[in-house]
């Protein structure tokens, strides 16, 4: 019982077919998708990288603007002495005494244009919509600020506390003063300040601070971010100290611990992951910008989604290969079933036929009809004597396998072409003309028959590989007629196609020519494939050479080799040139006359 059990599942061939074939998909698609989908999400994050690396160098660009325009108004201070004095005046000594000081310059001064801070620092920066306003502090009297205002509205707004008179009289409208009394710590919100300190040109004392405050609208708004993962941004001094910062959730703790240089990491904090990028050692300032690993919500619905709509392709290319196979397999086992009902004799069971049109189908009609005639040479001939009927039967068998072999590819080949399959059908012409020439009992065939049936072979790949081989013959018409034994040049030509041939390229070419060197004909067979090593065409051409060698996985070559030596004689046989990822030539010498060495 148990070897029947055995044997009953060592020939469901159909299931493990379907059982090997649905695991091999399923762990090569499962291993696709984890490979594209992660592949997928390094390119979703280093896209959003990227994409904050432009803002901060975008943002970086804006700074570095604006220290331009800073740079070069204090440059231009120290250039203009008259203004670097007016400035140390106005730092070190009243309001009303620095309008008596102006007044008595431009008393003097031949100009008619009123030279002075405030249209010094206008003529710098009246075209910055951005500047809310400038101060010019000073070290020595802390009670002495000079205030350029440049846009009150914003202004206003960005101060904190107002509870001094200063305030007031900002609020209403007041944009240029020389205010007394005032607050040592202004509290701005919105506000980015640019502070530069002004040194006295003989003693290089400093004297004073000038303080830009830049509103930080326009920043808002070139880090304005509609779609991607939510990112962070920070900018800190060389102080280390954030002067400005965008932050979705980011911890501040952090950001104090990232390092100020120039670079793409990943970092560790409180159980989470964070990618920063960083733009440092340009200006002041250090840019970091922090997107959160939770951010990526996008790449788990594309993965959830990839997952999903696979899954469920998947399943469904299972359950129509195991319609097709559970289909296949029940036919295939009820001919099985018939064909052991007529090894036990019952010459009268016939195959149900199917409905369909298909190979099965023409394989139960032809065996249908062979049990048919069987019956009727059994039923002709039975008074016979059992040994003329024995010798009947058993060249009957003989020639009933290949009859019945070409009906049934020749069946085959008529349902391809009436159902429009013409690859098909001239597939199946080239392999019924293939096997006609095998099973021919000659020995000696003349050479344009031998190329005839190489040129069905090669007609035969080349449907299997469509526009990947070029194939050409040059076979003078003095050598045609020549005998050659037959079948020696498809097995090179079949070793040309497991060893040679480039699948993957459209390039292969394959030449077959012959020459006659008046005593004998050499036939060249080329090839531009994958060729070899001096090594391995050393070790094959000992091995074609040899008796030895049986170990090697081909012995075609040396099959041919033997096969033209024992006919004619050791002069001729055939021999070997190669040359690696270059090509292979082998050289097939016989005698002119066909003259038998034997």
């Amino acid at each position: 019982m148990e070897i029947k059990r055995k044997g009953r599942f060592t020939q469901k061939v159909f299931n493990k077919l379907f059982l090997t074939s649905s695991i091999t998909i399923i762990v090569t698609v499962i291993i696709l998708i984890v490979t594209i989908t992660n592949y997928y999400s390094d390119i979703i994050i280093q896209k959003e990288l990227n994409i904050n690396t432009r803002t901060l160098e975008r943002v970086e660009d804006y700074f570095s603007s604006k220290d331009a325009d800073i740079d070069r108004a204090i440059r231009d201070i120290y250039i203009k002495g008259d203004m670097i004095e007016d400035i140390s005046f106005a730092l070190h000594n009243g309001y009303e005494r620095y309008l008596e000081y102006r007044l008595d310059k431009f008393s003097k001064d031949k100009s008619f244009t009123p030279s002075n801070i405030d249209t010094y620092f206008n003529g710098y920066f009246s075209q910055d919509s951005d500047l809310n306003a400038i101060s010019l502090r000073s070290l020595e009297y802390s009670s002495i600020e000079y205030l350029l205002i440049k846009n009150n509205i914003r202004w206003n707004k960005s101060i904190v506390e107002n509870s001094t008179n200063t305030d007031q009289l900002l609020s209403q409208g007041i944009p240029n003063i020389l205010i007394e009394s005032l607050p040592k710590d202004r509290k701005l919100t919105n506000t980015i300040t640019k502070t530069i300190y002004i040194n006295n040109p003989v003693t290089l004392k400093k004297i004073g601070e000038i303080s830009f405050f830049y509103s930080t609208e326009r920043l808002n708004k070139m880090l304005k971010k509609h779609e991607g993962a939510p990112a962070s941004l920070f900018i800190m001094d060389d102080g280390g100290k954030i002067i400005y910062s965008l932050n979705k959730g980011v911890p501040v703790e952090m950001i104090n611990e990232v390092q100020h240089e120039t670079n793409e990491t990943k970092m560790d904090w409180e159980h989470k992951k964070y990618y920063i990028n960083t733009i440092a050692n340009k200006g002041d300032y250090t840019y970091v910008s922090v997107i959160p690993d939770e951010g990526w919500q996008k790449l788990s619905i594309v993965r959830g989604t990839m997952w999903v709509v696979i899954t469920s392709l998947i399943i469904i290319a299972i359950l129509i290969s195991y319609s097709f196979t559970h289909n296949y397999s029940r036919r295939i086992n009820h001919i099985v079933s018939i064909i052991r009902q007529v090894e036990k004799g019952n010459l009268n069971a016939r195959i149900v036929e199917s409905k369909h049109e298909d190979e099965l189908s023409k394989i139960a009609v032809n065996i249908n009809s062979m049990l048919t005639e069987l019956n009727n040479y059994i039923e002709q001939f039975y008074l016979l004597n059992m040994k003329q009927q024995q010798a009947e039967l058993k060249a009957l068998q003989t020639q009933i396998d290949p009859h019945f072999l070409f009906n049934t590819l020749e069946a085959i080949r008529m349902v391809a072409v009436v159902e429009g399959s013409k690859t098909s059908s001239k597939m199946i012409f080239h392999l019924a003309k293939l096997f006609r020439y095998s099973l021919e009992s000659k020995d000696m065939v003349h050479l344009y028959t031998e190329i005839e049936y190489v040129n069905q072979y090669l007609k035969l790949m080349q449907f299997k590989y469509p526009n990947k081989l070029q194939v050409q013959f040059d076979i003078p018409s003095d050598v045609e007629q020549v005998m050659v034994q037959k079948l020696i040049l498809q097995p090179i030509i079949e070793n040309y196609f497991v060893h040679g041939f480039k699948k993957d390229q459209s390039s292969n070419k394959l030449l077959i020519r012959a020459m006659n060197l008046s005593n004998k004909i050499e036939i060249h067979i080329e090839d531009n494939g994958k060729g070899m090593s001096e090594e391995k065409l050393t070790n094959i051409v000992h091995h074609i050479n040899h008796e030895e060698g049986d170990e090697m996985k081909s012995i075609g070559l040396r099959n041919i080799n033997q096969r033209l030596r024992l006919k004619y004689g050791d002069r001729f046989g055939i021999r070997l040139k190669s040359s690696e990822n270059e090509g292979t030539t082998v050289i097939v010498s016989i005698p002119m006359q066909g003259i038998n060495h034997v």
